[in-house]
């Protein structure tokens, strides 16, 4: 045991191979847009919270449930709509540093690799410079649905889930 230890290389030389193969500018611009992304969104998200939460201290009410479920699904409509503003930013992204030929290709790229659907498709052929692109969006893309999840699956107890009911005086 003692000898495979001492067999495994040195996590700083590890480390160091690893930034000193992103110091490309345009690696660097797609590690901030990454970080961008899952801000913009958690904004977006913690945005829409944050008008649901108003609208129901204002107007919630035992009366109103009714129309709770009708929120809820336009919460969910405009998360999907964050999320589609996810891959419309990694897409003007990676349009401006020309990685592929079309706008159209270089969107079914990002949303793909944004919801972690492929990688192996021989038509996104990306090259030796980019490989870490699809890493990238899938970590913003990964973040960004569990905030979103997080934030729906509250919303869908705060507004759903059973209150415990005070107990009757005698």
């Amino acid at each position: 045991m003692i000898e495979y230890l001492h067999s495994l290389p040195n996590v700083l030389t590890v480390f160091y191979e690893i930034t000193n193969g992103l110091t490309d500018f345009g690696i660097r611009l797609m590690s901030f847009v990454s970080v961008m992304v899952v801000l913009i969104h958690g904004l977006l998200v913690l945005f829409v919270m944050g008008c649901l939460s108003a609208f129901n201290k204002k107007y919630g009410s035992e009366k109103t449930k009714n129309i709770d479920i009708l929120i809820y699904f336009i919460v969910v409509l405009l998360i999907l709509l964050s999320h589609l503003v996810d891959i419309f930013i990694w897409t003007y992204a990676i349009v401006s540093v020309n990685v592929f030929s079309g706008v159209i290709k270089t969107f079914y790229f990002a949303g793909e690799m944004y919801t972690n659907l492929d990688h192996n498709d021989p038509i996104y052929n990306i090259g030796e410079r980019w490989r870490i692109l699809p890493i990238l969006i899938s970590f913003s893309g990964l973040f960004a649905i569990a905030i979103s999840g997080a934030a729906l699956y509250t919303l869908l107890m705060s507004t759903f889930g059973q209150t415990a009911k005070s107990p009757k005086s005698s």
